[in-house]
């Protein structure tokens, strides 16, 4: 395999490992709406986070808080979709008892952000992944064109 044969296909499995993972914690929010318990929580902290990797972009990240049943307070991140939470505003927040600090969610009625935002990453992945990978088995012979 040449070079950019394997690079092809470093690219097209990096791309189809994100694809996995973003829908992994698409199916795990799903599932904390559909069955975790729900509390009142809160905005905790709203910060600008500057990317210097790639030019001079910024993102706003966001801090979430809520208390469990025995009085102690989880902090989780999220993704809360277009507009956002300004710090102290309540949300509903869907968590796993078992695990509150691993899993926890705000996505719910009033908030699709934390799924939303992850599928639309998942489509161009997912679409590079299959032309990456689906290419490399044409040409290598492991599938034949019509």
């Amino acid at each position: 395999m040449s070079t950019f044969e394997i690079g092809a296909l470093g690219a097209g499995l990096a791309c189809a490992t994100g694809v996995v993972l973003f829908l992994y914690r698409v199916v795990l929010v799903i599932w904390l709406v559909l069955r975790g318990e729900r509390t009142q929580g809160w905005c905790a902290k709203r910060r600008l986070v500057s990317s210097t990797s790639v030019g001079h972009s910024s993102r706003t990240e966001f801090t979430f808080a809520f208390r469990t049943p025995e009085g102690e307070t989880v902090e989780f991140k999220d993704r809360p979709g277009a507009f956002g939470y300004e710090e102290g505003a309540p949300v509903r927040v869907c968590y796993d008892p078992a695990r509150p600090h691993k899993r926890a969610t705000i996505a719910g009625p009033d908030t699709w952000g934390p799924v939303y935002t992850r599928i639309l990453f998942c489509v161009p992945l997912g679409m590079i992944s299959f032309v990456m990978l689906y290419g490399m088995a044409l040409h290598l012979g492991f599938i034949s064109s019509y």
